[in-house]
């Protein structure tokens, strides 16, 4: 019987945007506002039942996401707009759907991730506006961002992170990741950087982040990171920049 009521489903990749100011993350949690939650309960009020989602990445209290993905399975078959319209009907108005198509049932979303990017905002502009503290991190010191690059090549390629895990954590779960890419634009009042990987550790994009900083005030060298990444210890990078000016901007 449930075999033949899964063969009358069909799955639905949905790719979401959300302002996480006013989220507990992504994540579905009891007695909090999640964006997963949210979205569970749009689909609820569309299908009169109770409807799973899986996330493709979790993205914690206050991060922004301008590409995440989620999938579900419906019985319903609606155009890809209508599904747009219906959920974005009963969205809050801080997360939208911007795309929902219809894909093949054994695609898992979380799983087969090839790569995620996630983006940092930064703005050092002395008088910053109330809307720009939003999102992205304030900073009211001198950086210098000359030999970043040298910096980007320490962590491109599979390392072990764990020293740039948050306290949280698993311990039970491998800390070897792969970062593909890094970079950063700048321009005379604000500074984005992108890190792409396959996955990454909890907190590990913020606490990269933070060692930049450290490493850009001069508080860091080149050598004291590279010791960090040759012998990881978890705690090892104790500086947490805001999620607010953290984005998962796409999701491959």
């Amino acid at each position: 019987q449930k075999s033949n009521l899964r063969d009358l489903m069909n799955k639905y990749l949905a790719v979401l945007t959300y302002d996480g100011t006013d989220f507990k993350g992504s994540q579905k949690q009891t007695n909090s506002r999640t964006v997963q939650g949210s979205f569970e309960s749009a689909l609820m009020s569309i299908h009169k039942e109770f409807v799973s989602t899986e996330f493709a990445s979790r993205t914690d209290s206050g991060v922004h996401a301008t590409n995440q993905v989620a999938s579900f399975e419906s019985s319903k078959e609606l155009s890809s707009d209508l599904w747009i319209s219906s959920i974005n009907h009963y969205m809050p108005k801080d997360a939208k759907i911007l795309k929902c198509i219809r894909v093949d049932k054994n695609l898992n979303v979380r799983r087969d991730a090839l790569e995620r990017e996630y983006v940092y905002k930064i703005n050092f502009d002395r008088n910053i506006s109330p809307i720009e503290n939003r999102y992205y991190e304030h900073i009211d010191y001198h950086i210098k961002t000359e030999d970043l690059s040298k910096v980007y090549e320490l962590f491109v390629g599979v390392h072990d992170f764990l020293s740039f895990a948050g306290r949280l954590a698993p311990s039970d779960i491998s800390s070897k990741r792969e970062i593909k890419h890094i970079s950063h634009v700048k321009d005379e009042k604000s500074l984005e950087f992108s890190i792409i990987g396959k996955s990454f550790l909890y907190q590990q994009v913020r606490r990269m982040i933070g060692s930049f900083l450290l490493f850009m005030k001069g508080k860091m060298t080149i050598n004291q990171l590279s010791e960090m990444i040759d012998n990881p210890k978890k705690g090892a990078i104790n500086f947490l920049p805001s999620s607010k000016g953290l984005y998962l901007s796409n999701i491959k």
